[in-house]
């Protein structure tokens, strides 16, 4: 019999319980927020019970228990803390949240020494997913995984028959996983919003014009849950029939995985610029529209712009295309790691549903991959070219933005990308010249044996 503690009931902890309880298993669980716990006991959810203190919550559940844990990355060692004096042998303890994946590696040998098992889960789908079914990426105790996954897989995400429920092997791999995601997730987030402001700023859409433009895409293999959403939430108004994106704050939040993502692709040496410019962004937002007096004025009045002449899907599932093979580059270069073993397939199917960047598009690049079985430049190159054939119109999208001074960091930033790799220029052999030339760093010929030695060099 497998018992089930769960410590945290915020909106993911609380919709994960409801999700549990809804596949029959029995859940106890405990929340210090009296406010939070107050309106739980109205709801009155069937074998969802409520403790008052963490030993109680760890009595209640016998061994070999589960302990599930879906609380804020910073308070997880110290939960830990609190609660590991009372488990036994053979236990274990799942970290659902947003935790750093060298965390996860920390506390699995930690919790090693004590024969406690340990597994670090990533969760993607927010509250609703949590409710109606996340996909869900693990990460550690093989053991405790085998003797576990089936709670799992009943509560993720189904896509047609396949659960997007995957377990990645060593410790620190699920989380892993989901930090890539989330890095990923605010990459395409971004693509859209600039996509949005450029319909509005340089072909004159308004907000409800924009969601009909946008909604063709919907009906194409470059639909996603993203761009579900944003047609929804750009023409949302409130009960006095305002925009919310009119007077909504735009200072935008981060919880760090964003960060996380660049300081590992930073590790690893593997160029993620897509990712950066939405993380930069978010920093940036503080500053956003910053009064000097001046104000631009996206003057399109000479471009004479119809929205009729743009491919809207190509411009779509280029930048979404782009954004994601950085990423899922980023894990495959990570297998550099002796600790990290990661099937590419595995993660797709973990992503299949439930999660944020769910959509057709991903769909259509696993089918891809899964004819070609490699994730190389070649790939994305022949991916790009079979899907997006007007690739001018993508970048006169771009440069219309540069020209009316709209800003568009993560478009351009993917268009940069797509020709530094695949277009002919002498920005490297520029710049290993100009190293030489200052610092006498060595130089080498393209074929990689013979050494050259300009004039420079011979001090």
């Amino acid at each position: 019999m497998i018992n089930i503690g769960l410590i945290g009931l915020g909106s993911m902890g609380y919709n994960l319980a409801r999700n549990l309880t809804s596949k029959d298993f029995k859940v106890c669980a405990y929340e210090k927020n009296i406010t939070i716990i107050k309106k739980i006991e109205q709801d009155k959810v069937p074998s969802l019970f409520l403790v008052k203190s963490l030993k109680q919550l760890i009595n209640d559940t016998p061994s070999p228990r589960i302990i599930m844990l879906s609380l804020p990355a910073n308070k997880i060692d110290e939960c830990i803390d609190d609660i590991i004096e009372f488990m036994n042998p053979g236990d274990t303890i799942a970290d659902l949240g947003n935790s750093l994946y060298l965390k996860s590696i920390d506390r699995y040998n930690r919790l090693l020494k004590k024969n406690i098992s340990f597994l670090g889960i990533g969760v993607s789908g927010g509250p609703r997913g949590a409710r109606n079914g996340p996909a869900i990426m693990a990460g550690g105790s093989e053991v405790a995984w085998k003797k576990v996954s089936h709670i799992f897989h009943s509560i993720s995400a189904k896509n047609g028959e396949q659960n997007a429920c995957c377990y990645f092997g060593s410790s620190g791999s699920g989380h892993f996983i989901k930090l890539i995601h989330n890095g990923i997730e605010y990459a395409l987030m971004e693509a859209l919003a600039e996509i949005s402001i450029i319909l509005n700023k340089a072909y004159k859409l308004n907000s409800s014009e924009q969601v009909k433009k946008l909604r063709e895409v919907l009906d194409t293999t470059s639909s996603s849950f993203l761009l579900e959403i944003t047609t929804k939430v750009i023409d949302a108004k409130n009960e006095n029939n305002i925009n919310f994106i009119d007077f909504v704050d735009s200072h935008i939040g981060q919880n760090g995985t964003g960060v996380w993502t660049i300081n590992a692709a930073l590790d690893l040496g593997v160029s993620i610029p897509s990712i950066y410019s939405a993380v930069s962004t978010r920093s940036s937002s503080q500053y956003f529209n910053y009064n000097i007096g001046e104000n631009l004025p996206y003057n399109n009045t000479k471009n004479n712009l119809n929205v009729n002449d743009i491919n809207l899907e190509e411009i779509v599932f280029f930048n979404f295309a782009c954004s994601i093979f950085q990423g899922l580059n980023l894990i495959k270069e990570s297998n550099r790691y002796d600790f990290f073993d990661f099937n590419l397939q595995d993660v797709f199917i973990a992503w299949s549903a439930g999660c944020i960047l769910q959509g057709e598009y991903l769909k259509y690049i696993s089918n891809e991959f899964n004819i070609n079985k490699d994730l190389n430049y070649k790939f994305l190159y022949e991916l790009i070219n079979k899907k997006c054939p007007n690739i001018d119109q993508i970048r006169d999208f771009c440069s219309t933005s540069i020209k009316l001074g709209i800003p568009s960091p993560v478009l351009s930033a993917n268009l940069a990308y797509y020709d530094l790799v695949f277009s002919n220029h002498k920005i490297g052999e520029t710049i290993q010249l100009q190293r030489s030339y200052f610092g006498l760093h060595p130089l080498k010929q393209k074929n990689d044996k013979d050494a050259v030695k300009p004039y420079w060099t011979k001090l």
